[in-house]
């Protein structure tokens, strides 16, 4: 099953307030979606998401930031009684909890439900919450974020600016320790993502309209029939993938590229291009050869696509 969340809009929220929990649910969760669309505008740091299977919406969840302006936290969750025990509701509480970490880099996150709630209970408990404190009819639990490895967007957290072009400046070139700047100055693309372990930012890799290629593409196999192809026909691109040196081995790269591509896919595009003068790496997580290009000073380099 294809399980999102998506932002609540005007598109979706009438869609969202036409679902419903079981009769038996209604003793445990008795507020209807509407409501929990109604407090959240008077809420400042509250953001609620449609949760979707597929192409159609199945329920609704929600979470900001605590009291204390630090912790996390989850409420509502509701699935509609049609799509109830079939690992939905997991799924959109991982979406959730990564949601919370990405836009708010909380140190944990809370969720309370009552006790009788077995059901949430033992799905709460599955996904890695423990219980800390309860009061008379509930049960108060909390998952820890375990930040020693974390990808950030840089968009989101431009605080680390100046570590992630250092990283380039040191251990790429000086070109592309301009790449964070231009990320914080566009609308869309670039886009940038850090790698963070320890608080220590240690890998970085990107999303760019074009490359710093230009000329033919030998042997290119897609719709492009031109004889001389533009690095902005094939878009967008990963550039470029820097790990620190000393912590190198341990799989980080494949870490940021799988990122990178799944960022591409929720802006919409269907593939992905880099380029590079490595040989056999990247073909262990998927990209396949696609052609020979040259730089503009006309150094070969092999195209890739995934």
């Amino acid at each position: 099953m294809n399980i999102t969340i998506e932002p609540l809009d005007t598109n979706n929220w009438l869609k969202v307030c036409e679902l419903s929990v079981s009769e038996e649910h209604k003793q445990v969760f008795a507020i209807p979606n509407v409501y929990w669309i109604g407090i959240s505008r008077y809420e400042e740091h509250t953001d609620l998401f449609a949760i979707k299977c597929g192409e159609e919406y199945v329920g609704l969840i929600g979470g900001g930031l605590d009291e204390d302006g630090i912790s996390g936290y989850i409420n509502p969750l509701m699935i509609d009684e049609r799509f109830q025990r079939q690992g939905i509701a997991a799924t959109a509480m991982r979406l959730m909890m990564n949601e919370l970490i990405g836009k708010y880099h909380v140190p944990c996150i809370h969720i309370n439900h009552r006790k009788e709630n077995h059901a949430a209970a033992q799905l709460y408990g599955k996904v890695g919450f423990f219980i800390y404190s309860e009061t008379e009819r509930e049960y108060c639990r909390s998952y820890i974020v375990d930040y020693k490895v974390q990808i950030l967007s840089l968009r989101e957290h431009p605080e680390w600016e100046g570590e992630c072009r250092k990283l380039l400046l040191e251990h790429f070139n000086e070109l592309t320790s301009k790449h964070p700047a231009e990320v914080l100055a566009s609308v869309e693309l670039p886009q940038g993502y850090l790698l963070l372990k320890d608080n220590r930012v240690i890998g970085w890799t990107g999303l760019h309209e074009k490359e710093v290629v230009t000329g033919r593409v030998y042997g290119w196999e897609g719709p492009i029939a031109e004889e001389e192809v533009l690095s902005e026909d094939l878009s967008p691109w990963i550039t470029p993938l820097v790990v620190h040196p000393d912590e190198r081995g341990n799989r980080y790269g494949k870490l940021l590229l799988e990122h990178a591509r799944k960022e591409a896919e929720r802006l919409g595009f269907k593939n992905v291009y880099l380029t590079t003068g490595e040989i056999g790496y990247y073909e262990k997580y998927g990209f396949r050869e696609v052609g020979l290009t040259t730089f503009t000073w006309g150094r070969p380099t092999k195209v890739y696509v995934i």
